[in-house]
């Protein structure tokens, strides 16, 4: 378990450790770190099952403005690990998350926050050209910072939270955690129906539904979809662009007819 708790804590520091959102953006989804904090607690698959729940539950969700309505890093690795320490039901594993994304959006202010310092140091580096020391300010203390506020914590639940977890689903009274499925059950919805929201054109819905209805009618899978919709894209594109280069020939083709009488007009004015 020490291993598994060390594994956590550098995947929830790097999660939200600015440097690594450089190397890959992968990080800010749930279902990504909680795939790797499965992986660092040894079952894949429940905790990809989990990740797969909280990342439909954020599947809409923007920081637009810089607002932060949840902070997906902290949701995804601490409702992944603390679903697989309660042995709970992968579909409870958005009631285990939204509390943690909510106390996230504090830890990512203090974050930012103290980042501010190591940067006004980094400016003072700057003006002295040590480019060394700005290096230094930029990388090495923001590692610390997350360290401090998001995998501490995560090593102390995968540590000693096991029993407690488990305790505390077993204190929870059945109606209750039934709510929670419930509730958990309507959260992939809501962030289907935030994401349709964004991107409800009248050229896309049509291709939404198609796929909604090859995958519950027909019976394909997301694959056989998938190489579907590639086809029928290709295939709208090529047509799209022959329709254009067809109507740009067309209409330089009616230029030329109708400046062919001007320059007429014009050889016979000149004579």
């Amino acid at each position: 378990m020490l291993v598994s708790a060390l594994l956590v804590a550098l995947i929830a520091t790097c999660s939200t450790w600015w440097f690594s959102h450089v190397v890959t953006r992968t990080w800010l989804y749930p279902l990504w770190v909680g795939f790797l904090v499965a992986l660092a607690m040894g079952q894949p698959i429940a905790g990809m099952k989990a990740a797969a729940y909280i990342q439909l539950a954020y599947l809409g969700w923007i920081t637009a403005g810089g607002t932060m309505p949840g902070n997906l890093m902290v949701a995804g690795v601490f409702g992944t690990a603390l679903t697989l320490l309660s042995h709970a039901d992968p579909s409870l594993a958005v009631t285990f998350a939204v509390p943690f994304s909510l106390l996230g959006i504090l830890t990512w202010q203090a974050y930012m926050t103290l980042n501010s310092i190591w940067i006004h140091q980094g400016d003072k580096f700057l003006d002295q050209n040590n480019i060394r020391g700005l290096r230094l300010m930029n990388y090495v203390p923001s590692f610390f910072t997350s360290l401090v506020l998001n995998g501490i914590p995560a090593f102390l639940l995968v540590y000693y939270g096991g029993g407690w977890a488990q305790q505390a689903l077993k204190a929870i009274p059945q109606p209750l955690i039934t709510a929670f499925q419930v509730v958990g059950a309507m959260m992939p919805a809501l962030g289907i129906a935030m994401l349709l929201n964004y991107m409800g054109q009248k050229k896309v819905i049509p291709f939404f539904f198609l796929g909604f209805f090859l995958t519950e009618y027909l019976k394909l899978d997301t694959m056989s979809i998938t190489i579907f919709a590639a086809i029928v894209g290709i295939a709208l594109y090529f047509f799209q662009n022959g329709q254009n280069s067809s109507g740009t020939s067309g209409r330089s083709g009616k230029v030329k007819d109708s400046t062919a009488p001007a320059a007429g007009q014009t050889a016979s004015e000149k004579e």
